[in-house]
């Protein structure tokens, strides 16, 4: 008894005592009294009555080899801080001692203590406990199964191999769920055959996790059974095995993929164009410029890319020029975009008749495209292009791109044309250019009575000559007319055009203007507006509206709209940190890329538009998870940026913004499963 309130008289004076030297002195006197401090040192601290820091240090301290089964009975605990205290000192004191122990912890019906014992096992890879995990096995309940056989993954070698394998057959699904996983860890050889039998069962789960194992050990003979799987009736299986192909496969299989190619389900065909463009061979060329007639918008742009990684065929090339004149706008498309990206000379007469294209989009790139050309025969032709109200804004950048005297005296005219959009576009493209002749032109912008254009002036003149110019401060700084709506007036009514479109939403506007009224609402939607505006313009927005709680905007490419989302969260960001509570504005951006119909006002209408609107209003609850991607629980309410697959295509190259998979969702009227990601 008289030893009972020394320890408790000590562990009280410990937990009180404030110096290092103080918790030295406590910690020597309760480890010369031996075990039985070690046992009311861990209830004191099941109790809560030491902190997790002072106990793990007194028990590290005074523990000895006679406490080492009490330490893993801890693994256990309830209290996670009790869990990971043990935890720590099972590492640092008996790696190797504690082996058996936790072997038999793998017994426990307890999920904590077997989950702890399977994580330190699998720290510890220790060979000498694989006879006695062996001989658990045959006896274990399923859940001690799969944690056996998670060790064993840990560790490798060839009987655990084996011992994965025979799990294979097991009468529970999640030891055979587990067996497969652990596979693929150890990347046998040997398990490719059992891993191949796997695909042909029904449950969807474990052929996608067979693909994985099969992917991950790299064995080339499992294409063929994954090719049949692109035709599978689960559409996450169809996509894992794309994606488990574009791993594995070789060109061997390109006859089975073509075939596919022909399938009249737009989904298989979508898949086998993935595997198609990945496998890279010159002999698919002439299967995928057939595929660019293929009725599906997404087929026609893979092959597009496709082709663009094998341009260096002319046959290609001439296929491609050749399109440029075909009647049906969605080649004509394709075939501008392919001489975006691949610079060709032999494609320059071929796009200068697409600059008279009835298709606005087809026009715009065939204007990019000359200007990478940098052949000057294109200048006349493009600086004619000046008025046209759809392609006059891309004229001085081209122009600059392909550089000369015959581009600088276009440019310099151009600032002479009083608009201030076109100023401010001839600026930028004389400072792209980089000729100081243009100085002089460009100096008798500093008086422009638009301050955007002399402010524009001002950063351009410093670029090119080192100096530091000032705008003239007597003229009229007006900005002139309403800056926070912009609508495009200059595609033509009717006309489709393929862009980025933006949602952004105001979260819990109802709510705020139930609970501080309509007009505290609409000042903060000015205030939102206020604020957006600028960012819009400088991101050239080309259309914007309003949409009582918030704005639809589209922009000319994936990454204007993401600077813009990105640059509006920090300037929000800015303002919260200054203002009231009720003042503060949470937002959701969504951000989809496609083709939109412009109507009679320059709105935004189609399926495109529908589907922005629907990525933004996702919900947790809604999420269908995927490897890789967020649980329900990580899914942000707001001040998130949620863009469609197209769009994390078209932005993966960009510098800045971190993109993490969410996972699948159905949006409501859009046909299929959706992948969305998450911006930061």
């Amino acid at each position: 008894m008289f030893t009972g309130f020394k320890i408790k008289k000590l562990l009280n004076k410990y937990a009180a005592a404030e110096t290092p030297q103080q918790d030295t002195a406590i910690v020597a006197d309760l480890k010369e009294i031996g075990h039985a401090a070690v046992r009311a040192a861990i209830e004191a601290f099941q109790q809560k009555k030491l902190p997790s820091g002072k106990a793990q240090f007194l028990l590290a301290k005074i523990c000895d080899d006679e406490s080492q089964e009490e330490i893993i009975s801890l693994l256990g605990d309830p209290y996670d801080e009790v869990r990971r205290v043990a935890k720590t000192i099972i590492i640092d004191k008996w790696s190797k001692s504690s082996t058996p122990f936790l072997v038999e912890a793998l017994k426990s019906s307890d999920t904590y203590t077997r989950t702890n014992a399977t994580e330190l096992l699998s720290t510890f890879k220790s060979q000498s406990c694989i006879p006695d995990l062996i001989g658990l096995f045959n006896s274990a309940t399923p859940e001690t199964k799969r944690c056996i056989i998670k060790v064993i993954g840990r560790i490798g070698g060839t009987t655990g191999t084996k011992l994965a394998m025979s799990a294979l057959n097991d009468n529970s699904w999640q030891v055979r769920h587990a067996a497969v996983k652990c596979l693929g860890i150890l990347k046998a050889p040997e398990s490719v055959p059992p891993l191949l039998e796997k695909l042909d069962e029904k449950d969807p789960q474990m052929k996608m996790l067979a693909m994985d194992a099969l992917d991950a050990i790299g064995d080339k003979s499992a294409s063929n059974k994954m090719l049949a799987l692109l035709t599978d009736d689960d559409l996450l299986v169809r996509q894992r095995a794309t994606d488990c192909l574009i791993h594995i496969a070789d060109a061997k299989i390109v006859p089975q993929v073509i075939e596919l190619m022909r399938n009249p389900d737009v989904n298989i065909r979508r898949c086998a164009i993935e595997v198609l463009k990945n496998l890279k061979d010159p002999n698919t060329s002439e299967e995928l410029m057939l595929a660019l007639k293929d009725s599906d918008w997404w087929v026609r742009q893979i092959a597009t890319s496709s082709l663009t990684a094998l341009h260096g065929d002319n046959n290609i090339t001439r296929g491609f020029i050749s399109l440029t004149r075909d009647p049906d706008e969605n080649l004509r498309r394709c075939a501008v975009e392919f001489f975006n990206n691949v610079v060709d000379p032999l494609a320059f007469d071929a796009l200068v008749e697409r600059l008279a294209d009835e298709d606005w989009w087809v026009r715009e790139k065939a204007l990019r495209a000359l200007g990478k050309l940098k052949d000057e025969r294109a200048i006349d032709p493009i600086a004619k292009l000046i008025d046209d109200r759809e392609m006059g804004r891309g004229v001085p950048e081209a122009l600059a791109k392909i550089g000369g005297d015959g581009a600088l005296a276009h440019l310099t005219r151009f600032l002479s044309v009083n608009s201030k959009r076109l100023k401010i576009d001839t600026i930028k493209a004389l400072g792209l250019m980089k000729n100081k002749n243009a100085t002089d032109a460009i100096k008798q912008c500093l008086s422009d009575q638009d301050q955007e254009v002399s402010a524009q002036a001002v950063e351009t003149l410093k670029e090119l000559t080192g100096r530091q110019f000032t705008a003239n401060p007597d003229e009229d700084q007006s900005q002139g007319g309403d800056t926070r709506r912009v609508v495009s007036k200059q595609i033509a009514a009717g006309t489709s055009v393929t862009e980025a479109i933006l949602v952004l939403d105001l979260c819990n506007s109802t709510d705020i203007a139930n609970r501080y009224g309509d007009t505290f609402s609409l000042n903060l939607i000015k205030n939102l507006t206020d604020m957006v505006s600028p960012i819009a313009r400088q991101e050239k927005c080309r259309f914007s509206k309003g949409t009582g709680d918030g704005f639809l905007m589209t922009f000319p490419d994936a990454a204007n709209a993401v600077r813009f989302a990105q640059n509006t969260l920090v300037t929000v960001a800015n303002h919260n940190a200054k203002a009231q509570e009720r003042e503060r504005i949470n937002l959701r951006f969504a951000i989809h890329f496609g083709e939109a119909k412009v109507d009679d006002q320059g709105d935004r209408l189609g399926v495109a538009v529908s589907m922005t609107f629907r990525v933004e209003g996702v919900k947790a609850e809604g999420l269908i998870p995927l490897e890789g991607g967020m649980t329900a629980e990580e899914v942000p309410s707001d001040n998130r940026i949620l863009v469609s697959e197209n769009v994390f295509k078209e932005i993966q190259q960009m510098q800045g913004p971190q993109i993490k998979l969410v996972g699948l969702f159905e949006l409501k009227g859009i046909t299929g499963l959706h992948r969305i990601y998450s911006l930061t």
